[in-house]
This record gives C-alpha cells, sequence and structure tokens, in this order.
C-alpha cells in the first residue's frame, strides 16, 4: 500500500514538473504567446485583452510584469541587433528612425537576469530630435553626447520600449511601420 502511494506521488510530481517546463518552453514560442515580430522588436499587442493567449499573459508573468493594457500601452522588447546578434555590453549600437505618432515614450535598458528597475532610461521629454524629426540614441558603456544610454560592461541586456497613448486602431499600423532600427557600430 505505502509503495503504491510512493509511485502514485512521484508520477503526480513528475507529471507536476514537466507541466511547468512545457508551459515554460511554450511561452517562448512566438506563434502560441501571440508574439509580433517587427524588425529586431517584439511585440505581444493582445497580452493585455480577456480573449488574449493564454502564454502570452504567461510571457509577461515570466517577465514580472504586468500585461499591457490593450487601449494605452504598447510595450516592444529587443534583445538582439537587426542582424540577429545578442545586444552586447561589448558593443556600441545606434538606434535611428522615426519615431511613431504616440502620446509618449520611453526606452530602457534591462538586465535579463534582474527586471525590476532599468539600467538606464530615455524619454520623449528628454530626446533630442533631428531637424527631419528623426532619432539617433546611441547605446554604449563609454558616456557619449547627445542621445546615449549606458549599457552594461560585459554583458548582454536588453532594450524595452514603451508606447504610450496609442488606439487600439494604430497598434497594428504601428507594428507594421518601420521602428527604430538596431545597428552595431562597432565592438571593443
Amino acid at each position: 500500500m505505502l509503495r503504491e502511494l510512493l509511485i502514485i506521488m512521484n508520477v503526480l510530481l513528475l507529471g507536476l514538473i514537466v507541466g511547468l517546463w512545457s508551459a515554460r518552453m511554450t511561452a517562448d514560442m512566438p506563434a502560441l504567446a501571440g508574439t509580433v515580430q517587427a524588425g529586431a522588436w517584439r511585440a505581444w499587442p493582445r497580452a493585455g485583452v480577456a480573449d488574449a493567449l493564454p502564454y502570452a499573459h504567461l510571457r509577461h508573468y515570466l517577465d514580472d510584469a504586468l500585461p499591457p493594457s490593450p487601449g494605452d500601452r504598447l510595450e516592444l522588447v529587443a534583445e538582439t541587433d537587426d542582424d540577429g546578434r545578442p545586444l552586447s555590453g561589448r558593443c556600441a549600437y545606434r538606434l535611428s528612425g522615426a519615431m511613431l505618432p504616440v502620446r509618449n515614450w520611453i526606452l530602457a535598458v534591462h538586465d535579463p537576469e534582474r527586471r525590476e528597475h532599468p539600467l538606464a532610461a530615455l524619454q520623449a521629454a528628454d530626446a533630442l530630435y533631428r531637424p527631419d524629426g528623426t532619432l539617433h540614441i546611441l547605446l554604449d558603456p563609454h558616456f557619449q553626447t547627445g542621445n546615449w544610454l549606458q549599457t552594461p560592461r560585459r554583458a548582454t541586456y536588453r532594450l524595452v520600449l514603451h508606447l504610450f497613448g496609442i488606439s487600439p486602431l494604430q497598434r497594428d499600423r504601428i507594428l507594421g511601420a518601420g521602428l527604430l532600427r538596431i545597428t552595431r557600430v562597432d565592438c571593443s
């Protein structure tokens, strides 16, 4: 009797472990999590709506974040440059392009291991725009003039772009438009 109970408990424990592992792996699968890819940027535009895919919710919870409100905010994440190489603190990058027509935006550098606070951030009110309305933002561990975000030295990191004041009608157009390009400048 005790032996049978131990077998049942082991089977249940194994089922729980396999279930949690498979849910975690599924949350990283773009098609099942409702991920939209736009260049190096990824977004989960329907994560905050009532009929969202369950793995879209899980993707945000794994990052210790609530899904964005579908009527006001869109969050985009980049962990690679436009050539698919991971963002590294050993390299300098240039983000360039026109900012989308939103009420406000915040671009933040995050350590993938410590998710609670950004390492550096730049918001719309502090950014310097070029005369043609485009932005050029440098990501570098060393001080730079102009729009600059300090990145961690010798570590990988991710960029999170929060766009505020987006109507549901603009959401699809924004994801289809060209976002800020991420180009590697040089590496040390």
